[in-house]
């Protein structure tokens, strides 16, 4: 399957965790049974369990960060905005999207620099990606499969929460008191409602409600569907909606001249740097100390290898000083890298 460039550097970038290491108090988190279980306690398991990976996990991100900035490398607001806009069209609705900071434990902001530096460590892997046409072309028919166009539908959408308030926004549709585009930003749950209701073109067979795509496949392009049932949640609220098809394209067969773009964007991917590369080579040169005596052992994973260690005895070794043994307090282990 041919993938977006947006996937370049979700393995990195990506935060399952979120850490908050807070000072090592005695003020209790939980009391069990007249036992306190102290903010200390649950900070040193924590620690213990996941500190070496949320502390390499920070390490990694701001080493990306200066990879960028030595190269130039920075994202504008024009790509940033963009950015935010294909991120946010995962979800289907405001209410699937505040969820899933929920269960992140993210808030806004902090989302938004994930999408940043998703961004950044994009360009950083294709910033040597070269090629000529007839390497491309090369490419595409090698692929050509895989760059057919699946049936595609631009929709516009508002989001109530029952079904009485989307009959009341069907009725004033029909009044012709206000057009659609006004009665999304009055009414819309959806984020789309800043847009007027307008949810960006995407293939019909991946639309996630399948309520939506029966009508995405059927209703006649500048039509508004009647009130359409959207999934039952968790808790047994469920949100209803009322689409208009916009545009909507038919699957076809890929050809050079039509998906030039879609193929250029493939190639760079499939030759783009791995973004462990990009890191290992900036951990060559930047001198990385972890003077938390706790994660001492993620000192051998920021100390670059030597490219040639010399033989003892062999010749313009005199004098060398010895290697010290593990675990002497040498500057090897006290994180003198890079």
């Amino acid at each position: 399957m041919l993938l977006t460039l947006r996937a370049v550097a979700l393995a990195v970038v990506s935060v399952a965790l979120v850490l908050t290491i807070a000072g090592c108090g005695s003020s209790p988190v939980a009391v069990v049974g007249g036992v306190e279980i102290t903010e200390a306690e649950l900070n040193d398991l924590l620690i213990k369990r996941f500190g070496n990976d949320a502390l390499g996990n920070l390490i990694d991100r701001e080493l990306l960060r200066q990879a960028a900035a030595e190269r130039g490398i920075e994202v504008t607001e024009e790509e940033m905005a963009e950015e935010m806009t294909q991120a946010r069209s995962q979800f289907p609705t405001e209410e699937a999207f505040t969820e899933f900071l929920a269960q992140t434990d993210l808030s806004q902001e902090e989302w938004e620099e994930e999408v940043r530096l998703s961004a950044l460590v994009r360009k950083l892997a294709l910033g040597d990606v070269s090629y000529t046409d007839e390497e491309l072309k090369a490419f595409f028919e090698a692929n050509k499969d895989g760059f057919a166009q699946p049936a595609t539908v631009a929709l516009s959408e508002i989001v109530v929460g029952s079904r009485e308030d989307a009959q009341k926004v069907v009725e004033e549709l029909e009044s012709g008191a206000a057009s659609f585009e006004d009665l999304a930003g009055r009414y819309s749950l959806s984020y789309t409602r800043e847009t007027g209701g307008e949810r960006q073109e995407m293939p019909i067979s991946q639309m996630p409600i399948p309520s939506l795509q029966e009508a995405a496949q059927t209703l006649p392009v500048g039509e508004v569907s009647d009130p359409i049932a959207g999934p039952e949640g968790p808790n047994g609220e469920q949100q209803w909606f009322i689409v208009k098809v916009r545009d909507r394209k038919e699957a076809r067969e890929a050809t050079w001249e039509a998906d030039r773009e879609r193929i250029e964007e493939q190639y760079q991917l499939q030759n783009a740097r791995a973004p462990r590369d990009i890191l290992q080579e900036q951990m060559g040169k930047t001198r990385v100390q972890i003077t938390d005596p706790r994660f001492q052992q993620l000192n051998e994973m920021y100390t670059p290898v030597p490219t040639e260690i010399p033989e003892f005895g062999a010749e313009g070794t005199e004098g060398a000083a010895p290697v010290a043994p593990e675990g002497t307090g040498t500057d090897a282990t006290q994180g003198d890298s890079q």
